[in-house]
């Protein structure tokens, strides 16, 4: 009996740690924004527990690695292109801490980012710069009391203020309007696209393939696409959805 409550245990503590999301390396991907979830660190394991002698600097954490003593769950994104992105729990437990990584490795060592405290409230990363092709650890946890904390994740492109986009070095497509794909006249490599609509949020990301992309997706509407060409350079053009 001994031997089978051991083996039940072994397995049980398998299954633990098999969890998406428990492990930096193998976290829950979000392969596109915005993106919302919600859920418990009750769910996930208490693997990360930093050392506590100093803290890594960071303007709203004086004591960070103490908001590592929970239970811990990860999210990993990787932009397309250069993206600035809000991330936010609305409605924080107490004691909630939320970090930004960009290696496993960095856990309790360097923050990216990060928004903690000791009441309930919001925990918001807002205007967070990220690089095209850089994958970012979101790392959610808490003090060592309460050991779990439930939350709601939330991330989100930062509007474009399509009032400031520089019109001058527009780009050739066709047709416009368009119903189901938009093309682009032009000699240069391009890399991928991003569709804003009128409220400056992108509503569709995409890899060009043959200097294209697909709209079918798309209401009915006003929109601007940004061209990434393969130098690094963008252009950006508005066009109508039929």
């Amino acid at each position: 009996m001994k031997k089978l409550y051991l083996l039940s245990m072994c397995l049980l503590g398998i299954g633990i740690y098999a969890q998406v999301g428990t492990l930096c390396t193998n976290p829950n991907v979000i392969s596109a924004l915005p993106y919302t979830t919600t859920d418990n660190t009750a769910n996930y394991a208490d693997n990360y527990d930093p050392q506590t002698m100093t803290h890594p600097t960071c303007s709203t954490t004086t004591f960070g690695n103490y908001f590592h003593g929970g239970n811990d769950v990860i999210y990993a994104y990787t932009p397309i292109s250069n993206q600035t992105v809000k991330i936010e729990i609305p409605s924080a437990l107490a004691w909630t801490g939320m970090f930004v990584y960009t290696d496993c490795a960095n856990i309790g060592v360097q923050y990216a980012a990060c928004a903690t405290g000791s009441s309930a409230g919001a925990r918001t990363i807002n205007n967070f710069a990220m690089t095209g092709g850089q994958t970012y650890y979101i790392y959610i946890s808490s003090w060592p009391a309460p050991q779990t904390v439930t939350y709601t994740l939330n991330v989100s492109d930062v509007p474009l203020g399509l009032d400031t986009v520089d019109f001058n070095t527009l780009l050739n497509v066709y047709p416009n309007p368009a119903e189901n794909e938009l093309n682009f006249y032009t000699d240069a490599s391009l890399s991928h696209a991003l569709v804003y609509n009128v409220n400056g949020q992108v509503v569709l990301q995409a890899s060009l393939q043959n200097k294209k992309i697909e709209i079918t997706s798309l209401p009915s509407g006003f929109y601007v696409v940004e061209v990434h060409q393969a130098d690094g350079s963008r252009k950006i053009q508005r066009f109508v959805k039929k």
